[in-house]
């Protein structure tokens, strides 16, 4: 146990310690958008601010990079070693990684769920219990990962249910196809796929009325057609990084070359921040996704190739390697560690600006200190036993 909770605190030989940081920063910045969306009426934030931090759920969108990634490098590197994918070795690993403590949560979600209509059939209203019926009904969606298309009683998992869609077909696709093709052909497919979720989105957006409503979520904030080019992004970036280290060390090289990229990519993400997605502007349903994805993932780019640069350093800080350990459980549970946090933090309404911001802090500490039992119960023995199957497997 005590070495687990070690284990937090330590980088792993096979990682980009950069990537750490961009994992911590995307759990944070998922927390900060909830937070601020549930206690937005407590607290009068500056309007600048506000359309901010309500533009956090661009953090699912740096998961998604981060996974795309990820999970083309290891594919890629497979591929390199064997000429084949081990898809047995793929999904069992990605079996154990993603499903106990999923599933774990789900079931637990749904027992509290059903513990509510008991008790709201007692006393709740005639709609309250028809809805929570409904919501209970369509579980199941989440339960086979279609939770981006079949709204059951969690609200966030969307977005795991986008992520093993793409597991599921994103290998396929590299055996058949992707790796067998050159460098150049290979980017120019996956460019070409990149940008039909845009194309989904503008058709989708002039087939529905209106912004930020329950059509805009369910028709182009969740499916995974509108939303996967978040993952291919970061399939791009990784073909790159493994395929043309010339590139990086050119930019390495040359310091303006450097700068200029950072300015670019950090001016795509904060532009990106400051237009509200309420607004009825077409860019921010639409193009505003790339100019979030392809930002992020230039950032993810320009932290790996110069690892002695400030950015690379600042992300591969040690205090953001427990918070990047601890995000898969983090993101599963915060929403109900989070009502937690706010009892225990007494948060009331009229707070001031730096009381917000400090609640906020202690809000994250408690997400910390109240996700770890979860963590070394029920993830912890399930990647041993993947460390161990993938020391088997090198044998």
């Amino acid at each position: 146990m005590l070495n687990a909770i070690k284990d937090l605190f330590r980088p792993r030989e096979s990682e980009l310690k950069p990537l750490n940081g961009l994992r911590a920063l995307a759990i944070i910045f998922v927390v900060l958008n909830h937070y601020v969306i549930g206690i937005i009426d407590k607290v009068a934030l500056p309007e600048s601010l506000k359309t901010i931090y309500l533009n956090l759920w661009s953090g699912v969108d740096l998961f998604f990079v981060l996974s795309g990634f990820l999970i083309s490098k290891g594919l890629w590197e497979n591929w390199r070693k064997e000429l084949k994918i081990n898809f047995g070795s793929f999904y069992i690993k990605r079996t154990l990684r993603i499903f106990p403590a999923y599933y774990f949560f789900l079931i637990v979600t749904y027992l509290v769920g059903k513990t509510m209509l008991t008790v709201l059939e007692k006393k709740g209203t005639y709609g309250e219990i028809e809805s929570l019926k409904q919501i209970l009904t369509n579980s199941w969606g989440d339960f086979l990962f279609l939770g981006n298309y079949i709204q059951g009683i969690n609200t966030h998992t969307w977005s795991l249910s986008s992520e093993e869609q793409f597991y599921l077909i994103f290998p396929i696709l590299c055996s058949v196809l992707f790796f067998r093709l050159g460098f150049k052909l290979r980017q120019l497919i996956l460019w070409i796929v990149y940008i039909v979720p845009l194309a989904c989105r503008i058709v989708t957006l002039y087939a529905i009325e209106g912004y930020s409503t329950p059509p805009y979520f369910k028709e182009i904030y969740y499916p995974f057609q509108t939303r996967f080019d978040s993952l291919i992004i970061g399939v791009i970036v990784m073909d790159f990084y493994m395929n043309r280290p010339s590139l990086g060390k050119f930019i390495e090289k040359y310091r303006i070359a450097y700068i200029s990229s950072i300015a670019l990519f950090f001016s795509f993400v904060i532009i990106c921040h400051l237009i509200s997605q309420d607004t009825g502007l077409f860019f921010a349903h639409t193009f505003k996704y790339n100019f979030l994805n392809i930002g992020y993932a230039g950032i993810l780019y320009l932290s790996i190739i110069k690892l002695e640069s400030p950015l690379s350093k600042f992300l591969s800080s040690k205090i953001l390697t427990p918070i990047a350990r601890l995000s898969y459980t983090i993101y599963l549970w915060h929403f109900i560690l989070m009502g937690t946090a706010v009892m225990l933090l007494k948060i009331k309404p009229d707070m001031s600006l730096t009381m917000f911001h400090l609640k906020f802090f202690g809000m994250v500490i408690i997400l910390i200190v109240l996700s770890l039992p979860l963590y070394l119960t029920i993830e912890v023995p399930f990647q041993k036993l993947r460390n161990r199957l993938r020391l088997n497997g090198s044998k």
